[in-house]
């Protein structure tokens, strides 16, 4: 808690690897990490606990009956109120003193960004841009296209070939590694770059309000799911099984049951 009230970022990291740590304790006030973090405005904290602490409890309630998003729209801390809403945090919540909702209590403390980008995520609750089904529409573009091939001129490599004689012992080609570093260290790129670009779920895109999961949760479906595909499946070219009571040369069982060592041979499993 104290980590998170001050921002130590690199404590917070290291604390997650603790599999005894309670990330939901509650101090005397009723605050938890969560709930310290967002008020403080540390929304790096914010969504590192959201990511990568399993368990998180958006909705904990201090003793006043306060949740994390709205004591983050209290202090017009507007990012950590957006890290919260997009990790599924109930936006319709009200507290029981007053029945007042996060947008509610950002309108009495006069929070103005708070409430500004409250709006805006409500116009747009959805990263549909993230969805594998997403297909970037631009009108202007193929009339944009034409013009410039009408309008064509020899780019600088073309121009620089037909001047000098440079020694390559390949001619160069644009689109190369060159230019890619060109491109990444300038950030001379396609607007639509961030399309090509897609989640660990694409088939659910983050939205307003959607519980995602965390990276430990993720992790752990990823590693069951190699786990599924690595088994081996039947193949006419196995050994069949030998008889109730038959060994095969040496003295080594087949079946299932235990050796004289106590230790039966059982298939590895996940």
């Amino acid at each position: 808690m104290v980590a998170c009230y001050h921002g130590f970022r690199s404590i917070v990291a290291l604390l997650s690897r603790c599999p005894f740590l309670d990330v939901n304790q509650q101090d005397k006030e009723g605050d938890t990490a969560l709930m310290l973090a967002a008020q403080a405005g540390h929304v790096t904290l914010v969504s590192f606990l959201i990511n990568y602490y399993a368990g998180l409890d958006l909705e904990r309630r201090d003793q006043r009956g306060l949740t994390a998003l709205m004591k983050a729209a209290m202090r017009d801390r507007s990012e950590c109120v957006a890290a919260l809403l997009m990790a599924g945090a109930d936006l319709t919540a009200v507290d029981p003193v007053r029945g007042k909702t996060a947008l509610e209590w950002a309108f009495l403390t006069d929070s103005f960004d708070t409430v500004q980008r409250i709006r805006q995520l409500l116009r747009r609750p959805q990263v549909e841009q993230l969805s594998q089904h997403y297909q970037p529409e631009w009108p202007a573009l193929p009339e944009l296209v034409a013009q410039a091939e009408a309008q064509a001129t020899p780019s600088l490599l073309q121009r620089l070939q037909a001047t000098l004689s440079l020694p390559f012992a390949q001619s160069p080609q644009e689109g190369g590694v060159l230019d890619h570093l060109v491109t990444v260290t300038t950030s001379l790129a396609s607007p639509f770059l961030s399309t090509a670009c897609h989640t660990l779920c694409p088939e659910r895109p983050p939205a307003l309000g959607s519980r995602s999961k965390s990276v430990p949760e993720l992790l752990v479906e990823a590693g069951a799911q190699v786990c599924r595909e690595s088994k081996p499946g039947p193949s006419g070219l196995e050994i069949p099984a030998a008889q109730d009571g038959e060994e095969e040369a040496g003295g080594v069982q087949t079946g299932g049951e235990p050796g004289e060592d106590g230790l039966g041979h059982a298939g590895s499993g996940c």
